[in-house]
Order: C-alpha cells, then structure tokens, then sequence
C-alpha cells in the first residue's frame, strides 16, 4: 500500500510514509484505519513523510473528498497535537501546502509543512538531534548529476 504508518507510543507520534503514486483513497483508508488502531491516541502527534511519493493528476481536484471523508478522523484528534508534514520536494510541498489551507479550517490541531527532516520533527516535538530520531524520516531522493 502506498501509504503506511507505524505508531510509536513511546514518542507519542504515529509515522506515516507515503511512496509510490498516492490516491486520495489510500490516503483516507491508511488514517481510517489508524484510528481504529488499539494504539490510537488523539494526542499523538503525525508525523508524514512525503519524500518518496507521487500524485495522480486528479489528486487537486480530489482534495475537497479528502478533507470531507476524513472528516471523522479529524475529529478525534486532540487540539494539543499536530501534524507534521516533511515534503522535501516541490510537487509533495505544494500539494502539501494545499491539503494545510483546505484542512485547517476544520481541524483543531495545528498543521506545518517543512522541507527539512529537522523542522518537520522538531514541530512534531521531537528532538532532531537525538540519536535515531534522524531516521525516522527518509532522506530526499538523489537527484542524478553529471560526472565531469
């Protein structure tokens, strides 16, 4: 599946790495199904990795569903917990940017966008320095470069 998560408990944070092509129905099923999960807390805060995915054509158009069907979701998260989205490249941050200004309206939980593994775990309260924190989150992919 193109999008899977992983709860840490012990960090208070459920990891959520996309890659590959993501539909907005993956997207939806992957956090439905996390809310079911026994090790579901509203406070944990999400933290996305965007690094290594890709986005059908239709994904803008079907933003508007996304943020309608998940819904739900939204509504069991606590207000004190956030999501923290690392979308290094320029397509997964704008796309990004657009799900933070369609979601935040209805969501009770800040939303950041960062380019950077650091800025992306330090917002979602973890200390990006701390030995295998850095980890969690998966490098930008190599961008092919010319050997001279």
């Amino acid at each position: 599946m193109p999008v899977d998560y992983t709860v840490h408990p012990d960090l208070s944070i459920v990891l959520v790495l996309f890659h590959g092509t993501v539909r907005t129905e993956e997207n939806i099923e992957a956090f439905l199904n996390y809310r079911r999960h026994p090790d579901f807390d509203g406070l944990q805060n999400v933290l996305m990795d965007l690094a290594h995915c890709r986005f059908p054509d239709n994904f803008f158009a079907e933003m508007r569903a996304l943020g309608d069907r998940m819904r739900p979701y939204y509504q069991t998260r606590d207000p004190r917990s956030r999501t923290s989205i690392y979308a290094p490249g320029n397509v997964a941050y704008g796309v990004s940017r657009l799900y933070r200004s369609r979601v935040n309206p209805d969501a009770p939980y800040p939303i950041g966008v960062f380019r950077t593994a650091e800025a992306a775990l330090d917002f979602a309260g973890l200390d990006p320095h701390a030995p295998g924190l850095r980890g969690l989150l998966r490098p930008p992919p190599a961008r092919g470069h010319i050997a001279r």
